[in-house]
């Protein structure tokens, strides 16, 4: 027997309180905070829990989850377009509005296609560009403001990224064009490995088993400084300008409401695409620029020191260096100094933190 609730008659007489759509917004965040507390849509003051007309016109205007509290199944709320009295739906609710009643119901998420497909999926496709357009408005007008701050972290972090850049560039010449060596192919996967002899049991073809030996490839130590090998050309400081030129371009002053209200929904996406993307590109510059620099920390010149002299390394190399001095060569009485300017050590600064749109969650 299926579980029946106990809605009072008067949730179903009509309220036909809403007769546009300004006024059905304005008690939006009236709604959800009723359901966010209580869990029951239904009984919202001014909800109208009648079955809609036949062939109705519908307008979605919000989306709700029942709150964990109401999360089984016995504690579903009731939908007005098929399950008035039973257990029926807790996600992705409906608020909707009915602009020829003038009335607001909560309903399920898919529950009014029985009464009007067309309908329901028409609407359903304007709420949720409507949802995306009011989305995009809200990121951007709380966040545009995180642009300036973080063009003065990137411009500020200039000098050291052109440092890094340096410091890596003169090292990749120098492997590249005195020792001539593959180095990345032997740190490009974060660890530094060593050849071991071992020996094993094998048997002859006359049956008779003899000891042989064989090379063995082992982990030495980990290598998380590795991008200090890389072959590739970094761009550090170029790059970091770059996306500090870009969010220069959505920087408005203290006229964020209007210009991104007076924006076409194209040109709003654009921004808020600029305004993520240029934030968190710079972090990952950032970051390389780090792995970049670990790599000359004293820990890894130790690691990096014990493999060049392990008698299994896979290449002839000696290596050494302090906080200004990085020393690389066929071995120690060939060394090659590259100096370590005093910016290279420096803090590249804290960007703001972002979410992208699609994170994004009004609070």
């Amino acid at each position: 027997m299926s579980l029946h609730l106990d809605i009072p008659d008067e949730l179903f007489d009509s309220k036909p309180f809403y007769r546009n759509r300004d006024a059905a917004q304005a008690v939006l965040r009236e709604i959800k905070e009723h359901i966010k507390k209580t869990g029951e849509p239904h009984r919202w003051r001014h909800h109208t829990h009648s079955t809609p007309v036949v062939g109705s016109r519908i307008v979605y205007i919000g989306e709700f989850d029942l709150p964990e509290s109401h999360q089984a199944a016995d504690r579903h709320a009731p939908c007005p377009c098929c399950s008035p009295r039973a257990p029926k739906y807790s996600r992705r609710g409906k608020i909707a509005w009915f602009p020829d009643e003038h009335v607001i119901r909560m309903i399920g998420p898919k529950c009014f296609q029985t009464l009007n497909p067309e309908g329901h999926w028409e609407a359903v496709e304007i709420f949720e560009r409507e949802e995306a357009e009011r989305r995009t408005i809200s990121y951007l007008v709380k966040n545009l403001h995180l642009n300036v701050p973080a063009r003065e972290v990137i411009q500020n972090a200039v000098p050291v990224l052109e440092a890094i850049e340096q410091v890596h560039g003169t090292l990749q010449r120098r492997i590249n064009e005195v020792l001539r060596l593959d180095l990345w192919r032997h740190v490009g996967r974060g660890s530094l490995s060593v050849n071991v002899e071992g020996r094993r049991m094998k048997r002859t073809r006359g049956g008779a088993q003899e000891v042989v030996t064989f090379l063995d490839v082992r982990h030495f130590a980990d290598f998380p400084g590795f991008p200090m090998f890389s072959p590739k050309t970094c761009r550090l400081a170029s790059r970091a300008t770059g996306c500090a030129k870009r969010l220069s371009l959505i920087d408005f002053g203290d006229e964020v409401q209007e210009r991104v209200r007076a924006m076409t929904t194209e040109e709003q996406a654009k921004a808020a695409r600029i305004l993520s993307q240029g934030i968190s590109s710079a972090a990952n510059i950032f970051q390389e620029a780090n792995a970049i620099r670990s790599g000359f920390g004293p820990m890894s010149i130790a690691n990096l020191k014990g493999w060049t002299k392990h008698a299994g390394c896979p290449v002839h190399l000696a290596i050494s260096g302090d906080e200004r001095n990085f020393y690389i060569g066929v071995d120690e009485n060939h060394p090659m100094r590259i100096e370590i300017p005093t910016a290279f050590w420096h803090r590249c600064g804290e960007l703001p933190k972002i979410l992208t749109v699609a994170n994004w969650e009004e609070d």
